[in-house]
């Protein structure tokens, strides 16, 4: 994702495991992507709540249960979302939950795939989704994230089915 977007222009700094290292990408950052596994994501951005006041916070990850293979089983939060978790919990920072709905590969290479995959945006601040907007789909409050969390429990059978590929959820109309 990095450098794809870096290609578009826009400067990235990436936090490693170094101590330290995500407070300073955050505070220098105005938007910022979490990226990490989602069952220990709440914890992990909790932590930075001074850092991420104010700031956009792009969720990418789902906060699921995973089975013997490693692939999600269930949700952690059922009933809820990440996101919706995310948002209760930083009230300052604006959360704005996208392109979960699709393997890593398909999110900076979408022209890998036979046709467009759908990107749904899912938050309550307006101008946070208007940050995003040129690149995904308006689906809605951030209440829908918890529709677009669940797709993740689709993710295993296709893998199971037909290989690790990159594939992505869609809409036709």
């Amino acid at each position: 994702m990095t450098t794809a977007l870096t290609r578009a222009g826009h400067e990235v700094t990436v936090a490693d495991r170094s101590p330290g290292a995500a407070t300073g990408a955050t505070r220098a950052a105005e938007v910022v992507i979490n990226a990490t596994p989602g069952a220990g994501s709440l914890d992990r951005l909790v932590a930075l709540r001074e850092e991420l006041r104010g700031k956009i916070l792009i969720d990418v990850s789902n906060a699921t249960v995973d089975g013997l293979d490693g692939l999600p089983t269930d949700l952690i939060h059922p009933g809820s979302s990440l996101a919706e978790q995310l948002q209760e919990a930083l009230p300052e920072t604006r959360v704005v939950k996208t392109l979960n709905t699709m393997l890593f590969p398909v999110m900076t290479a979408p022209a890998t795939l036979t046709q467009p995959p759908t990107a749904f945006l899912s938050g309550e601040d307006t101008q946070a989704k208007q940050t995003v907007r040129e690149l995904l789909t308006d689906l809605g409050g951030i209440q829908t994230a918890r529709a677009t969390e669940a797709a993740i429990l689709l993710v295993p059978h296709v893998i199971r089915s037909s290989g690790f590929a990159p594939f992505a959820i869609s809409i036709a109309r």
